[in-house]
């Protein structure tokens, strides 16, 4: 069980839809409000982040019960919500209506149980509250702040906009997630027991073993390379073995294999690891490359592609605790694309006017394709092409705070430019 601090985490989703029931959100959606409260007695606009109608809530913590007993709980809301615990539903009051109690009865333990509401607010009037009457009590009471708690410590992150909820045609497809891969291919689980890496990077060495990097926590030093054996053919978590190589890096987000080399992407540096006493654990890292850093926890150094003598990476800008962009920003050139000479170090920027932008990739004919995962500057979820000679993007959007100025003027993102030759789909 992680730290725990009083309070339970409420989430606010902007639908910007008049719905008649509780929807299930598309996965993958940053809220528009994520904050600590103190108990779940909610009635104001305020109360919910500044949102009055169309939204949708969802509260999650946990309640710790004083002894083993009959519970009997109250969820007053307008408009509908249902409460779990335990991920059973105790109370069921869903669909359009005033602020109205449901009452719901459960057999509990001592001790700390999940909890869980979801909610949602059509029009008028918008009310969420949870109460109580645990054994030999006269009646109900909100539940107390002591009798609740959630994660403490988590960095609460929100993104403007609208959200969306499964099933509404506003894009292709029903709008569910898969639960399953394509019938041709075959999922293979290769985390061996116990094994449970906070994956940010996977490359393949030239004998077929797999190597990944992993995150280490915010503001740490303690990010991991490990190497797989036997994770191809008939295979499983039983023979999969994990083996650490490297350790003390600072939240690798980037890994890469350039002739049986390790790579990694840290957050202030582009590092070399070698083996130089031949044991088969990385006890060399070489500073390939530095670009500027300033200590925010969310200045991350997103992926790592390798062509022809050239890295490519992304950087994402310095946010606040909440959400806001830092401004000013404590390092210049952040929010960019960029190429490093994997010989001399040389960086150069491709792109700017980025905020957190955490994937990139090779595009069909040679192009590096970026996507942003949020940010005020984007009104929806976006995704960059560049070749490696100039950029493009899809949404006009002003150039960062922090966009250095010597990159050239095709870096902001207002520009759409291509270059007149695209070369070949490049091997790693």
């Amino acid at each position: 069980m992680p730290p725990q601090e009083p309070g339970v985490t409420l989430r606010v989703f902007d639908v910007q839809v008049p719905l008649e029931k509780i929807c299930t959100l598309k996965p993958g959606q940053t809220p528009n409000v994520d904050k600590l409260m103190p108990a779940v007695d909610w009635s104001t606009t305020d109360d919910f982040g500044g949102f009055n109608d169309n939204f949708v809530t969802q509260v999650t913590g946990n309640i710790h019960v004083p002894a083993d007993g009959s519970y009997t709980f109250r969820l007053s809301s307008d408009d509908g919500s249902r409460l779990l615990i335990d991920g059973r539903l105790v109370i069921d009051h869903d669909g359009l209506h005033g602020a109205e109690p449901k009452d719901g009865t459960v057999q509990l333990t001592e001790g700390m149980h999940t909890l869980r509401i979801d909610h949602f607010e059509r029009g008028g009037d918008q009310v969420l509250n949870l109460a109580w009457q645990p054994p030999g009590a006269d009646g109900f009471a909100t539940v107390p702040n002591s009798a609740l708690s959630t994660d403490a410590g988590v960095v609460r992150v929100t993104a403007p906009g609208r959200k969306e909820c499964e099933g509404f045609r506003d894009s292709p497809g029903d709008g569910l997630p898969l639960n399953s891969v394509r019938p041709d291919l075959t999922l293979t689980d290769l985390r061996p027991k116990g094994f449970e890496p906070q994956v940010t990077g996977m490359d393949w060495l030239p004998d077929g073993r797999l190597v990944v990097s992993t995150w280490g926590g915010t503001d740490n030093t303690a990010g991991e390379v490990y190497v797989l054996d036997e994770v191809t053919g008939s295979t499983g978590p039983d023979q999969v073995k994990a083996t650490k190589i490297a350790e003390g890096l600072k939240e690798p987000m980037g890994l890469k294999v350039v002739d049986g080399t390790l790579f990694v992407s840290q957050k202030h540096e582009l590092t070399e690891l070698g083996d130089s006493d031949g044991d088969g654990v990385m006890d060399r890292f070489k500073t390939i490359a530095t670009w500027p850093y300033g200590g925010n926890f969310h200045e991350f150094a997103f992926g790592l592609l390798y062509s022809k003598g050239f890295f490519y990476l992304n950087l994402s800008v310095a946010i606040d605790y909440g959400g806001a962009t830092t401004n000013p920003q404590p390092a210049p050139g952040r929010g960019a694309t960029l190429k490093v000479n994997k010989k001399t170090g040389k960086v150069s920027y491709l792109a700017g006017g980025l905020r957190t932008p955490n994937g990139i990739g090779w595009g069909p004919e040679g192009d590096i394709f970026a996507t942003d995962n949020q940010g005020g500057w984007l009104p929806r979820r976006n995704w960059s092409t560049s070749s490696r000679t100039a950029s493009s993007t899809t949404t006009p959007t002003p150039p960062a705070p922090s966009t250095p100025s010597r990159c050239p003027s095709r870096c902001s993102g207002s520009r759409r430019t291509r270059s007149r030759t695209r070369p070949a789909i490049p091997s790693s």
